[in-house]
């Protein structure tokens, strides 16, 4: 559903900007336009290039949307983001804080559970 939903996003952002792009002042074009067709998915001639280009578009945009919640979720808890990287690079290979870090995410678990 996230993804769908960021798909969406992703086309509602890049034809917005494809619209923005695609106007040309009338005096620029001496030739006449043919009637424009309904808005509708059987309208729009999309090439198989365009569709690779607009879903690697849109998973970069997953991403980088995914990588400013982890941003802002490490901030919200208070660690600065270096810190963060530090914490998590030393529990791969310590497992007392490994097992800390399992002690204390089950306390947040259980706390969130009991606050429902």
């Amino acid at each position: 559903m996230k993804a769908a939903l960021s798909l969406a996003s992703a086309f509602l952002v890049m034809s917005g900007t494809a619209v923005a792009q695609g106007v040309a002042p009338a005096a620029a074009d001496p030739q006449p336009q043919p009637p424009a067709q309904p808005a509708g998915p059987e309208a729009t001639e999309v090439s198989g290039q365009e569709v690779e280009q607009f879903a690697l578009a849109a998973l970069v945009i997953e991403e980088e949307q995914k990588q400013a919640a982890m941003l802002n979720a490490v901030q919200q808890a208070g660690l600065e983001p270096r810190r963060f990287n530090q914490i998590a690079q030393a529990s791969q290979t310590d497992q007392e804080l490994q097992e800390r870090i399992q002690v204390a995410a089950a306390q947040h678990v259980e706390a969130a559970q009991q606050n429902q």
